[in-house]
């Protein structure tokens, strides 16, 4: 069996808040939780990744839409408590892998590709937010990397619902296998 890592998207204050109306945050990190405690229990690690960017923004390129409106927001720096892992997850986290990302994918200009292959990993599991972000994102460049992915649906979220469910059902599909978190744990426990 390949060896597995479970690779956590974004789910940190700043964009939890941005949660609130979209899901049950209460709920949805609850359920986040017990799926991270149940991949910690069968031995497989945790990755969190966090987006964050220096308090001067050098890393927020001019050519980049989404790092110039982060910029002229003034958000998302990485002193900020917005970029900080959410207090729902932090204790536990203690001992996970944490990876510090400045672009939508976890992969780009990180060292995760790096500590995975060091790990001699060959499938992730990923979750997070957003699915039209780093979820997309990370997928798709874990794919070109010969990655074997498993996308846990409803740890995934975005708005509109129409987009989550067009990007899981007609594009990520295509490339990964789509399940939803309770299917998963079950499938650790057979």
């Amino acid at each position: 069996m390949a060896k597995t890592a479970f690779i956590l998207l974004d789910i940190q204050v700043g964009v939890v808040e941005m949660l609130k109306g979209i899901v049950d945050t209460d709920q949805y990190l609850a359920k986040v939780s017990s799926t991270l405690a149940a991949a910690r229990k069968a031995g497989i690690p945790v990755v969190q990744v966090t987006t964050g960017y220096r308090p001067s923004y050098v890393d927020a390129s001019p050519r980049n839409m989404m790092t110039v409106h982060v910029k002229s927001s003034g958000g998302f720096k990485e002193t900020d408590a917005s970029t900080q892992l959410h207090p729902a997850l932090a204790e536990a986290a203690a001992d996970d892998i944490h990876i510090r990302k400045r672009r939508v994918s976890a992969l780009y200009g990180t060292d995760l590709d790096l500590v995975l292959r060091s790990l001699g990993i060959e499938k992730i599991v990923v979750a997070g937010v957003s699915t039209s972000g780093a979820v997309l994102s990370t997928v798709i460049q874990a794919f070109d990397m010969d990655y074997e992915i498993t996308i846990l649906a409803d740890l995934c979220a975005d708005t509109p619902a129409e987009v989550h469910e067009t990007l899981l059902g007609k594009v990520l599909s295509k490339r990964a296998s789509v399940v939803n978190a309770e299917e998963w744990v079950a499938s650790l426990e057979s």
